[in-house]
């Protein structure tokens, strides 16, 4: 969308003035030689005056004519010789502050006084075994009537049984099941997304002849997989549009499918570890998302990237950032070791941790500092630990076999993230920065595999809940956790995955595609705000300076800002795409990437050179946040406005 000046001028930028004419040329004046004959003749000034200096090519007027380097040749005709037009130069933006958009900065949610004041707001007890997967939450059901199956509309949990392998739906609100399904592995996990793209969530399940189902929220089943996939022990689903091509695919452990029909796209290979769920994230920042299964990283079309060597029965990955670059780092717990990784593989931290078989980790900022830090539970304890490798607290858990994942959310709302855990013995919250148990519930037992407890406002009552799974004991089922008074803020409605990240998975069930870098909005993993909207960034580009230094050779240059209008801070490494406009086309020219844009500031993006013919016939398109093939990295409040359009040529 065009900027105008009015914008550059909230911009605290004025409109630049454009470098593109040399000084106006005196014109010469006739001579006429029928002068009338009482003409005066001319006053001889050779012995008054001294001899006008000889004009040389230097840019000055040194023959005090007003014309500057006149007679020597200009071949492009923009007022400036050849000798000394060779390059121009442009103002950058000296830098400053835009007003915060309002919409962009989110909800400020309040302390809440009493936050461990915690009830039990319902159960469903299974007639089996009991539940030992993580229990999704997604929207299923048109329960306001409009037609619709979205964000509008009451959340849904949905859930394998671990004994019979059925497929159970129950309203969030705890009013009743939705429907139960037989035919299901009660070992492996569910999704709640639209894979297939017809605008209402389908729930992705594994039946119990080892294919990969979705089944609509009335219980059909929409396409079922070919059931020779080979999956790993208890797999796990999640999904993504790994390519940025607008289809969805379905990650089931090493099987990669089409969500639009289940067909089989590949086969992940060379995978030692047993135990495992798959996190998908676009880690190296460039379009496509990678797959972290195992001891292995993956490309989007099922191509090692880069692995570790010294992989335990169990291994259990999360990402976030902990340097500000683009990129996302990449957690591993194997063994008895941790491990974080740069996206190229690069090892920043090696640590060993407190017990074995340790179970999937939460990344979030659970001292309150500013920074991010890694939940670990491993069968005997359970700590948390900054990205250096320095231990900040463990506690003794139960959980001899090991395996099971831990949570984070901020119960409290005062900026440190609580860590939430159930062992095989009793559900547990402690303060995420000191360990201190905050509430536990012995009530609770499981066998435990990698499930952990979820965080979403179950019944949209604005109140937060948290769901938790049980296989052993009285509790066989779900129970659902609330506070007691309705204190808790709303969250969100929904936890679609076992990767959570908040913002891979759209509130309605769909899909982003392409998808945002999690760690660019809210940098938590298996973790939620207390609100899911804390703001987000908003970038705005408008041109700065312009100038040509000759239409035949060049170069030509042009300086542009950028403001971030959100309440979020962009790091470092937002592409900037340069387009030529030509009947309707967008040519690329070049891209480049931008420093930290903090929220609330203006900054130099910086200077692009280009040969005068680069220029389109239409004039020139700058666009922020694009790495040149149309793709973005970041979420912004306005995803429309990121264009600044200059419809004015450069030369004639």
């Amino acid at each position: 969308m065009p900027r105008t000046c009015l914008l550059l001028i909230v911009l605290l930028a004025g409109c630049p003035e454009y470098n593109l004419q040399g000084p106006e040329t005196k014109p010469d004046v006739p001579i006429d030689s029928d002068l009338p004959v009482d003409t005066e003749p001319p006053v001889d000034t050779q012995d008054t005056q001294p001899p006008p200096d000889e004009e040389e090519c230097n840019g000055e007027d040194d023959d005090g004519d007003g014309q500057v380097d006149e007679g020597f040749e200009d071949s492009d005709g923009d007022g400036v010789a050849d000798c000394v037009d060779g390059d121009c130069d442009v103002d950058e933006h000296p830098g400053g502050e835009v007003e915060v958009l309002e919409a962009c900065t989110g909800d400020v949610p309040p302390v809440i006084s009493d936050p461990w004041n915690v009830s039990i707001e319902w159960q469903y007890r299974t007639g089996g075994s009991g539940v030992i997967v993580m229990p999704a939450v997604g929207n299923l059901t048109d329960d306001n009537g409009d037609g619709l199956i979205n964000d509008n509309d009451d959340p849904d949990i949905a859930f394998t049984e671990w004994g019979t392998g059925e497929l159970i739906v129950l309203h969030g609100d705890g009013s009743g099941e939705v429907f139960k399904k037989s035919g299901f592995n009660g070992n492996a996990g569910v999704t709640i997304a639209d894979v297939d793209l017809d605008g209402e969530p389908e729930i992705i399940a594994l039946t119990s002849s080892g294919a990969v189902a979705a089944v609509d929220g009335a219980g059909n089943q929409k396409w079922t997989s070919s059931p020779s996939l080979n999956l790993g022990y208890y797999p796990q689903p999640a999904v993504a549009d790994l390519d940025a091509d607008g289809d969805v695919e379905v990650v089931f452990d090493r099987a990669v499918l089409a969500g639009v029909d289940g067909s089989t796209l590949f086969l992940l290979s060379g995978i030692s570890t047993s135990w495992r769920t798959p996190v998908l994230a676009d880690i190296d920042a460039d379009g496509t998302q990678e797959i972290i299964l195992g001891e292995k990283v993956f490309d989007h079309t099922g191509a090692v990237e880069w692995g570790i060597s010294s992989a335990g029965s169990g291994n259990f990955a999360a990402v976030a950032d902990v340097d500000g670059d683009v990129g996302g780092e990449v957690f591993f717990l194997t063994g008895s070791k941790m491990y974080i990784h740069e996206p190229d593989g690069t090892v920043i931290t090696d640590v060993g941790i407190p017990g074995s078989n340790p179970g999937p980790p939460a990344v979030a900022d659970f001292d309150g500092d500013g920074a991010v830090e890694i939940a670990v539970p491993a069968n005997r304890s359970i700590s948390v630990w900054d990205v250096s490798g320095a231990m900040i607290w463990t506690a003794t858990i139960s959980d001899p076999s090991g395996l099971a994942g831990c949570s984070g959310y901020d119960i409290d709302g005062d900026g440190a993230y609580e860590l939430l855990y159930a062992d095989e013995a009793m559900f547990r919250i402690y303060d995420g920065a000191t360990g201190t148990l905050l509430y536990s519930n012995s009530s609770h037992s499981s066998g435990t595999l990698w499930e952990y407890p979820v965080i979403a406002d179950v019944d949209r009552d604005g109140s937060a809940e948290i769901v938790i799974a049980s296989n052993s004991g009285s509790w066989n089922g779900i129970t659902v956790f609330g506070h007691s008074g309705s204190g808790w803020q709303a969250s969100g409605p929904t936890w679609g995955t076992h990767d959570f990240a908040v913002t891979n998975l759209n509130a309605d069930g769909s899909v982003p595609s392409p998808a945002p870098l999690p760690w660019t909005i809210h940098n938590v993993f298996r973790a939620r705000p207390m609100v899911d909207n804390n703001g987000s960034a908003d970038l705005a580009i408008f041109l700065e300076d312009v100038c040509v230094a000759s239409c035949e050779t060049g170069p030509a240059k042009l300086s542009f800002g950028v403001a971030n209008q959100g309440g979020l801070d962009v790091a470092a490494g937002v592409s900037v795409a340069l387009y030529a406009l030509d009947a309707g086309a967008e040519l690329l020219v070049d891209t480049l990437y931008l420093d930290e844009v903090p929220s609330g500031a203006v900054i130099a993006g910086g200077t692009f050179e280009l040969h005068p013919d680069d220029w389109g016939p239409d004039g020139i398109l700058l666009r922020v946040d694009d790495d040149g093939a149309g793709v973005g990295i970041i979420s912004e409040c306005d995803e429309d406005n990121n264009d600044y359009e200059y419809a004015d040529g450069i030369c004639g």
